[in-house]
């Protein structure tokens, strides 16, 4: 069974952050994505890939991202199998279709 398959991960929507980022550019897209997740009101499981136990996952979510390592944040919709990341994740933002697509998926607990 694959890291992402555990019952923690499997069918959700998750986050892969950074708490330690030194980059302006990573701060501000990471707040502005948790800002909007949270407007959102869809659930969302928040990995922070500095987490020694959370190797296995962000390397995981790298792989399925196509991106490499170091690159946050990282959005991954477990039910679609689609991940966010940098300009589609910021063109996704920027023109609501993140909203969309994730309101469907998970619904809205508001």
């Amino acid at each position: 069974m694959g890291v992402l398959e555990h019952d923690d991960y499997a069918g959700k929507l998750l986050y892969l952050h950074s708490s330690q980022s030194s980059s302006q550019l990573v701060i501000v897209a990471q707040r502005k994505l948790e800002t909007q997740l949270e407007s959102y009101n869809v659930p969302f499981v928040k990995i922070d890939g500095m987490e020694l136990e959370k190797k296995e996952v962000r390397k995981a979510i790298w792989e399925m991202s196509d991106q490499k390592p170091g690159t946050y944040p990282i959005l991954v919709d477990m039910v679609n199998g689609k991940c966010y990341a940098g300009d589609d994740l910021q063109a996704s933002q920027d023109t609501g279709s993140l909203q969309t697509a994730l309101t469907t998926s998970y619904g809205s607990s508001a």
